[in-house]
């Protein structure tokens, strides 16, 4: 089991950086999303506020990076006293492992539910989550680099999947679905905004992993290119939600891009279930996820306790099992979704730029010798 010191020595490398900034945006919001954005719009208009979130993400990223590169050597949860000072500081630094723990909880039920509306109809939904969690806080226990491998070896093979996904739905494309554009102005553009921020999160992973990189200066370049990625596949798997079913189709399926598999055909009898491809890589693509945000809190856990062990990998699963059977109906998981949406924008973007300016006005900054 590494303690403390060793988990602070694990470098990664920029492309690893890359990938997991990308498996942490790009996750469980991408099946209800066309639904969630045709609802609130009701036009084809669902692409654009997509892409103007996406570049409020990455003008996050910036600032998260720049941020920590004022401090080299230390996460989130070490800048924020210098800057904050010693009473505000433990605040914002349990609110944010607060926030990655609910991120947690609301990914792994939404997860449970989705298996088992589709797979595993009669197994309670806690003995979904067990086996789950439990994998989450052993995957997490092997530090960093256990993590950035896993996503190494997975990533690829998910991105497969997506794209085949994209290709062999061509053919029900519809352009006319997306038209008009601008039928109605910029206000369900703008309407849209208000239920994408749970979605395109993700930003905040630069909080942690700028100053575990082997180049910190090259973070902002892993942490830009990375975000859009995951924005770029959700722009494009929405888009073509909508243009092969229409508004009207997609925003009455609980999972538009289930549906959207599931009307893949093959000759004959070869692959007739294509979306259980899908359903596979995208429930290990739930776990990276999932693992990113836990290791996020318990790396601050271990900051506020100056432990790394056993008991801080697994107890706050606790937290998480009991957070995630809390949610009733799908209509109290929705609201949830919208919550932690708004809570998050507060915590890993209006702080971290809060933090940022004080630091550049009051001129607090380390050098890498550790000399502020």
């Amino acid at each position: 089991m590494p303690n403390m010191p060793s988990i602070k020595q694990e470098k990664i490398s920029t492309i690893q950086a890359l990938l997991t900034v990308t498996s942490t945006v790009y996750a469980v919001g991408i099946v209800s999303l066309p639904r969630t954005i045709a609802e609130k719009t009701q036009t084809p208009d669902v692409w654009q506020g997509l892409l103007l979130a996406s570049l409020f993400g990455v003008g996050v990223v910036f600032i998260n990076v720049k941020l920590c590169q004022r401090f080299p050597g230390k996460t989130f949860y070490d800048l924020s006293p210098l800057i904050a000072g010693k009473f505000i500081s433990p605040l914002i630094n349990i609110a944010f492992m607060v926030y990655c723990l609910m991120i947690c909880s609301l990914v792994c039920r939404m997860m449970a539910e989705f298996l088992k509306a589709l797979a595993l109809e009669k197994t309670p939904i806690s003995m979904i989550l067990l086996p789950f969690l439990l994998l989450i806080g052993y995957l997490t226990s092997g530090g960093l680099h256990a993590m950035v491998r896993l996503i190494e070896l997975f990533f690829p093979l998910t991105l497969i999947v997506y794209l085949l996904l994209i290709i062999l739905n061509i053919n029900h494309f519809d352009i006319n679905n997306l038209r008009p554009v601008f039928h109605q102005g910029w206000r369900p553009i703008f309407k849209s905004l208000q239920v994408v921020p749970f979605s395109t999160l993700g930003f905040e992973s630069m909080l942690i992993l700028t100053n575990f990189m082997v180049n910190p200066q090259k973070a902002w370049k892993a942490g830009a290119i990375g975000y859009s990625i995951a924005m770029a596949l959700y722009v494009l798997m929405v888009t073509m939600v909508i243009g092969c079913m229409s508004v009207e189709e997609a925003s009455r399926l609980q999972w538009p891009v289930v549906s959207f598999a599931q009307q893949i055909e093959f000759p004959g009898s070869f692959l007739e279930r294509f979306e259980i491809f899908f359903i596979i890589l995208w429930t290990i693509k739930i776990f990276m996820t999932t693992a990113n945000y836990y290791f996020y809190a318990a790396a601050g856990i271990s900051q506020l306790t100056q432990k790394w062990n056993k008991y801080i990998d697994y107890l706050p699963l606790i937290l998480v099992f009991a957070v995630s059977l809390y949610p009733q109906n799908f209509i109290e998981i929705d609201h949830l979704d919208k919550v932690l949406g708004y809570f998050g924008m507060i915590i890993c973007a209006a702080v971290p730029l809060v933090l940022l300016l004080i630091s550049m006005v009051f001129r607090i900054k380390e050098s890498p010798d550790g000399k502020q």
